[in-house]
């Protein structure tokens, strides 16, 4: 997976946040998209739910006007 494919994805979590869609939408829980049965794949599948839950949280956040409270709780937890 490239750089772009992750940031693709976290645009389109960020446009689902815009559409009123929920956290809980994300598409890599559907029952066709979920943890592969292939251990090699579970990282790609990760980065791919955490991409796009990523974006959606950052437009949440954006929305609310938390953005800044929301990046200093990402480094914090980071570190």
């Amino acid at each position: 997976m490239t750089l772009n494919e992750l940031i693709d994805i976290q645009e389109a979590g960020s446009r689902a946040c815009v559409l009123g869609l929920g956290e809980h939408e994300n598409p890599y829980l559907r029952a066709d998209r979920r943890r592969p049965e292939d251990e090699a794949r579970v990282s790609e599948w990760h980065a791919r739910l955490d991409a796009w839950k990523f974006g959606w949280e950052v437009e949440r956040a954006a929305r609310e006007g938390s953005i800044g409270k929301f990046f200093r709780q990402l480094v914090n937890s980071e570190a």
